[in-house]
């Protein structure tokens, strides 16, 4: 309304200055994209949110439950290649879903303020003021290390545990490619083996 009123205050001289080389088709072309500027201005914005980070701790679960059925079924796949090993089964007891160290921003600030007062003289405050908090990449924690859980025992049934060379093979190996200590590992005879 108000520039609609404004064109129709420019009077001809004004208007022959202004707009001298427009038609009138154009000049209604100025008012509306004067219009869309104005309306573009006071356009309500978007209302931005902060971002809430939480780090799930359910995530992980599936992940290292994946890889602990990843490695019993590696571990098992080589295993039963043992001579006269047969039928092979591993289960694996983990200390522990892993270990996930996050990023931090850490700001420390030091105040100091001197007061002077009449009666009590001159008097120094220093505070000090550390925060921190989990750095952000892209809308989601910034992961540093993620640590596989510790393996702390290893059960193998075995058709062939009944024979003690072929058990003392399946411990050697399962140490060996495991890294664990032989009191972690315990090889025992499939139930229903005849040797």
């Amino acid at each position: 309304m108000l520039l609609d009123e404004w064109m129709r205050k420019i009077t001809g001289e004004e208007e022959k200055k202004v707009f001298a080389n427009w038609g009138k088709k154009s000049k209604y072309l100025v008012v509306i994209a004067v219009c869309l500027g104005l309306l573009a201005l006071i356009w309500p914005q978007a209302k931005s949110t902060p971002q809430e980070i939480t780090v799930p701790a359910n995530q992980n679960s599936s992940g290292v439950a994946q890889a602990k059925a990843n490695l019993a079924g590696e571990l098992q796949s080589i295993l039963s290649q043992v001579e006269g090993a047969g039928k092979v089964q591993v289960s694996l007891t983990l200390s522990s879903d892993g270990l996930k160290s996050y990023a931090r921003n850490t700001k420390n600030e030091h105040r100091e303020t001197q007061e002077t007062a009449q009666s009590s003289g001159d008097r120094n405050i220093k505070e000090d003021n550390q925060t921190s908090d989990i750095a952000v990449s892209g809308g989601a924690a910034l992961l540093v290390e993620d640590s596989a859980p510790e393996v702390v025992g290893v059960l193998v049934v075995a058709d062939g545990a009944g024979n003690g060379l072929v058990k003392e093979k399946l411990t050697d190996a399962t140490i060996t490619l495991l890294n664990i200590s032989p009191n972690q590992v315990r090889v025992v005879t499939r139930k229903g083996d005849n040797q």
